[in-house]
């Protein structure tokens, strides 16, 4: 820490003094950048009742990416969270079970209400600190916070009629249904038996840890800011570190702060456009990665979305032109473009890896 707060000794010695006619400010925050931001952990965090296990990740692998969970066995979790576009899908609405194609390419008649976020570093959701305390769970997850935990999350959108169940099963019959399935194929009963030592490991609550192993093992690694925030002042150029002074001086950090650069808290003013409903704090992690931008997918580019807080009265703040790009810089040097990416080359169910999505 000592380290870290001499960092901004170095950096500079101007103090925060809000905004001027030339827009955000570009100045020294008063506070260490350390107040603000924390680097992610060195390694994902799991919950005591659904340790880590490699049989479990290999388990949840498969799947995450096999159409056998969907009710027309046409649409995987990688359908709209793939590696290809950040672990999202590049859509402003998601398309689901009577769809075809990947990403902004994918047609099909029936949406999805809010936008799809990366599941990358979901295993940090929730986090406000660099060392999580004892007993940490992430979540909430969705838009809505409506699901605790990472397992509950991973279980819901195959119960949607309009993500993978389809109208062919009603809401109580598709998990029953997807049990049977996966019960007769001999790969599947012995990666369950392998992952879970249980008489009969082929449950519902056992799909949804599987998952959610395998999602909490897709993290970034430390990007340059990590860098910069552990103490190499050359990490960010000049231009990097005026942008990051206006993302706190315009007040972002209200916001996205944190290992995450997120609360993951509903705010009552931020809606989705379609519905109206309020939307937790997203991630900005590798944000460079995955448009389009906001809950409702509505914003294209990064500068478009950091538009949307042109002018934040209850701050008295004014953005302009020349604080997007500046922010816009900080912004990017949160990016991993390294981050995982391998695709299984087949799924236990011999069908489609990933679903109809070629």
């Amino acid at each position: 820490m000592e380290r870290r707060v001499a960092l901004i000794v170095l950096v500079s010695m101007i103090y925060l003094t809000g905004c001027d006619e030339q827009g955000a400010s570009g100045r020294q925050p008063a506070e260490p950048y350390t107040s603000f931001f924390t680097p992610l952990p060195e390694a994902a965090v799991f919950p005591d009742d659904n340790a880590f296990s490699e049989e479990k990740r290999v388990l949840g692998e498969f799947l995450f990416w096999d159409p056998i969970l969907s009710g027309r066995m046409n649409v995987s979790c990688a359908t709209c969270h793939h590696p290809d576009h950040g672990w999202a899908d590049g859509r402003p609405f998601s398309v689901g079970v009577d769809g075809a194609g990947l990403g902004p390419t994918r047609s099909g008649t029936q949406e999805t209400p809010f936008h799809s976020p990366t599941v990358l570093n979901v295993a940090f959701t929730g986090l406000r600190e660099t060392q999580p305390q004892p007993g940490f769970v992430s979540g909430g997850y969705f838009w809505d916070l409506r699901a605790a935990t990472l397992e509950d999350q991973a279980i819901d959108p195959i119960k949607s009629e309009v993500e993978m169940r389809s109208s062919d099963f009603l809401e109580e019959e598709i998990l029953p249904e997807i049990v049977s399935r996966l019960a007769l194929i001999p790969e599947y009963q012995a990666l369950f038996s392998a992952a879970f030592e249980e008489p009969d490991p082929i449950i519902e609550r056992n799909i949804g840890q599987a998952l959610a192993t395998y999602q909490r093992t897709l993290v970034t690694a430390p990007t340059r800011f990590d860098s910069f925030l552990a103490g190499d002042e050359t990490a960010l150029t000049a231009g990097e570190i005026t942008g990051l002074n206006k993302f706190i001086n315009s007040g972002c950090t209200e916001c996205h702060s944190g290992p995450m650069l997120a609360d993951n808290l509903i705010d009552a003013t931020r809606q989705v456009q379609r519905n109206k409903l309020p939307v937790r704090t997203p991630t900005l992690r590798n944000v460079e990665l995955t448009p389009p931008y906001m809950h409702d997918g509505s914003r294209s580019t990064l500068r478009g979305a950091i538009s949307v807080y042109e002018d934040r009265n209850d701050l008295d703040v004014t953005l302009e032109e020349g604080d997007f790009g500046d922010i816009e810089r900080f912004l990017r040097t949160l990016t991993d473009a390294d981050f995982p990416r391998q695709v299984p080359a087949y799924v236990p169910s011999n069908l489609p890896v990933g679903g109809d999505i070629l």
